[in-house]
């Protein structure tokens, strides 16, 4: 059962990240109306005992208009609420600075609202923004009146000093809490950012691009290999082994015609399951194109490589895909290359492309590997920065 989207006063539906402030801002609204409320409470006994009695009267106004606030979140009247309390707390600055003077400190939780009127997801802009000026301006117009009129009580200057201590603290605290809305915003949004540059939207497999840089930091760590003996192969070290495999969904286009795109989607995001599965989990797996995979395989023998890429093509082969015609079966064509010590990237993977059009050509739904490549490349000291080019290029024209 889904979640219904939460509406803006405009009938906007709002976004992943805006949904995150809204429920971190309710929350620490209704931690700021319970503090708020425990705080007046105190200063009514407080205003009381230095005869400040309109002070103490507005304490009263204010619990109660806090506690109002409360029950109208709890009831799910939040705009409601985020009014009551906005309205609260400006009715005590202003009733403070005027009955004790700007040194009270009683307008400290206007500012501390300030933010919290900007986070505000679901007002529309101008209304935010109207309500921010209107809050700041109040709190000029509060220092200027503070600085031609006498205030109307006088307490002790401790007493003074206590009180803008604590309310400033209530300032800091909101202040406190939203710049950590902000930072869990910050981290979510940079967390999904990570997300779309690395990972295909579809499989959630390394994107072409990604899957290419890896496996380009794989060829370039690889262990040089030992000079073999006149007459005898070069013998490669496990660690320099690294074996390229391509997957392309066979009748994919016959997929989308006769089945439609949910179909191939499906039949695609069910291949990738299979590949997670199947493959260990230092291989990388890859999307490499509308209907292709690619896999980077280290430490494997090509006989060894090429068990497991066919183990891979049967388990696919068992895949179904229900569709509105029945069960759509699936089946892929692998290509297969070792990459050679002298190889760049880009020329393995075309020869395992090679390969899989080789299998293509002979009707699918099987394994080929790629012929050794015939001529070397360039020393592999050379191969650094071009190696990486030639693999973003290559990677770059699909």
């Amino acid at each position: 059962m889904s979640t219904p989207p939460i509406l803006t006063t405009s009938g906007r539906a709002l976004t992943p990240q805006e949904a995150v402030v809204d429920t971190a801002f309710w929350q620490m609204l209704r931690q700021f109306s319970w503090a708020g409320a425990a705080v007046h409470l105190l200063y009514i006994p407080l205003f009381l005992a230095f005869n400040v009695k309109t002070l103490a009267a507005a304490s009263v106004g204010c619990v109660g208009l806090l506690a109002v606030a409360t029950l109208l979140q709890r009831f799910g009247r939040t705009q409601a609420s985020f009014w009551v309390l906005l309205g609260g707390v400006s009715i005590d600055a202003i009733f403070g600075t005027w009955a004790l003077g700007w040194d009270s400190g009683l307008w400290w939780p206007l500012v501390g609202l300030m933010p919290a009127i900007i986070l505000h997801t679901r007002l529309t802009e101008e209304i935010r923004w109207r309500a921010a000026i209107c809050a700041i301006a109040g709190c000029a117009t509060l220092r200027l009146a503070s600085q031609v009129a006498t205030p109307l009580n006088e307490l002790p200057g401790p007493m003074l000093e206590s009180l803008m201590q604590a309310n400033l603290l209530m300032a800091l605290v909101m202040l406190t809490r939203l710049a950590g809305v902000s930072r869990r915003l910050t981290d979510e949004t940079t967390t999904q950012l990570t997300e779309l540059l690395q990972r295909d939207s579809l499989t959630r497999l390394d994107n072409r691009r990604h899957w290419t840089l890896q496996a380009q930091q794989r060829v370039d760590a690889r262990p040089p290999v030992p000079a073999a003996a006149e007459g005898e192969p070069a013998e490669v070290p496990p660690e320099a082994l690294l074996v390229v495999a391509v997957a392309d969904l066979d009748g994919f286009s016959v997929i989308n015609e006769r089945c439609g795109h949910e179909a191939a989607d499906r039949a695609l995001a069910g291949i990738a399951r299979v590949m997670k599965d199947k493959l260990r989990t230092t291989d990388l797996v890859g999307r490499w194109g509308d209907e292709e995979f690619i896999v980077m395989m280290g430490g494997l023998e090509m006989p060894d490589a090429f068990e497991r890429v066919e183990a891979l093509r049967q388990r696919v082969a068992q895949l179904g895909v229900p569709h509105a015609y029945g069960q759509l079966p699936v089946t892929v064509t692998i290509g297969l290359a070792e990459v050679a010590p002298d190889e760049t990237l880009g020329q393995a993977i075309r020869r395992a492309e090679r390969a899989l059009a080789e299998g293509k050509g002979g009707g699918g739904n099987q394994v080929v590997s790629a012929q050794p490549p015939v001529v070397a490349s360039s020393a592999r000291g050379t191969a650094g920065a071009e190696a990486a080019s030639a693999a973003l290029t290559d990677a770059a024209d699909a």
